[in-house]
């Protein structure tokens, strides 16, 4: 027994001395270089456009590290703010991509780049930002579990201007009654949008009062199934058999909403100011033009660090400021949502605003 006891102490203790000296021919074979040589992207700046969704933007390549032996590594890229690379929580937001097994590049289309600064990593568009690309490089052993080699990384930096995707929502379009002609195609200013996708539309419409008994004859012509609505019961309603709708009254700015569910149709006339710090939060009145469809404020001064909301009728009940993506929001109860719009650099301003595109696409400038 006491034979035994020795054979099998003495097996334990070699396997005890085969897993050490393992574990360090492993250290000993394997080196960690301090970086990745030869990473680099393709473009360095670059601004992106619908025109570029379908086409490779950017491609990332790098030379496979030298560990001492010939060992399988993983390689990612990870995309982030500059911001968020610092710090005790630094990368903990980057976006991550794996590259596949024995890649040494790694290419982006136009769309998918663009989704994932705007939309990730919620960059503002129309304007240059700098993004930071980490690669990493890691290696596990064969049974999974992580190396005792550490990960190494190598950095580039790119200055990238995201565009801002404009989502084909549904819409009720107008169609312009007795004499008045609209087009047939979605045009702006005579569009009604569903942001949800679902029964309610909404949009502002500037009609011409050109015939019609009351106000402007038009129907409403759905883009997903080419229904026709037209007057219902009274001027808050609609149906599929009736004659023209009547913007009532006419002419004026409307903000329209339609819910081809409850058949109904109402108008609110708007007429848009500016509300800010800089004005006391008083009410400065914006211009509509019909030419460009836009409500405009000339000569306005702004001063940096302080904010403002586009406000409508003196009120706050029809306004708009920007969500956490630096977007135009719908600010009105029953939500009163937003962030109040703020001012990066003092400076005299044309300021305007833009609903004519449908909810959904609603958007300003300071220029």
């Amino acid at each position: 027994m006491k034979k035994l006891f020795n054979q099998l102490l003495t097996i334990i203790l070699v396997a005890i001395l085969f897993y050490s000296c393992k574990k360090d021919m492993e250290q000993m074979i394997l080196s960690s270089p301090s970086k990745i040589e030869g990473f680099s992207t393709s473009a360095s700046q670059l601004v992106l456009s619908s025109a570029m969704d379908k086409n490779n933007v950017v491609t990332f390549k790098f030379q496979k590290p030298d560990y001492g032996s010939n060992v399988a590594a993983t390689y990612a890229l990870q995309f982030d703010l500059p911001s968020d690379t610092s710090g005790a929580t630094a990368w903990e937001k980057a976006v991550n991509f794996k590259l596949p097994t024995d890649s040494l590049e790694m290419s982006f289309l136009g769309s998918d780049f663009n989704a994932m600064l705007a939309t990730q990593l919620a960059m503002p568009t129309g304007v240059a930002g700098t993004v930071v690309v980490r690669l990493k490089s890691a290696i596990n052993q064969s049974t999974g579990t992580s190396s005792l080699v550490p990960s190494i990384y190598s950095v580039v930096t790119m200055t990238v201007t995201p565009y801002k995707a404009v989502v084909v929502y549904p819409a009720l379009l107008v169609k312009g009654g007795n004499s008045w002609k609209t087009p047939d195609t979605r045009t702006d200013g005579l569009v009604l949008t569903s942001l949800k996708f679902d029964s309610k539309y909404e949009g502002y419409l500037n009609l011409p009062n050109a015939d019609g008994w009351g106000g402007d004859a038009f129907k409403l012509v759905s883009s997903t199934d080419a229904k026709v609505y037209g007057y219902g019961s009274d001027a808050n309603t609609m149906s599929l058999t009736g004659g023209n709708l009547w913007l009532t009254p006419s002419p004026a700015y409307m903000k329209v909403n339609a819910d081809i569910a409850d058949l109904t149709i109402k108008y609110t006339p708007v007429q848009f100011s500016i509300s800010g710090d800089d004005n006391g939060w008083g009410f400065t009145p914006m211009t509509f033009n019909a030419t460009t469809q836009e409500w405009v404020a000339n000569n306005v001064s702004l001063t940096a660090g302080k904010t403002f909301v586009f406000t409508s009728n003196g009120s706050y009940d029809i306004s708009y400021k920007v969500d956490a993506k630096g977007a135009l929001t719908f600010a009105g109860p029953p939500s009163w949502g937003g962030n109040n719009i703020p001012i990066t650099k003092t400076g005299v301003y044309t300021v305007t605003l833009n609903l004519s595109k449908g909810n959904g696409n609603y958007s300003y400038s300071i220029k």
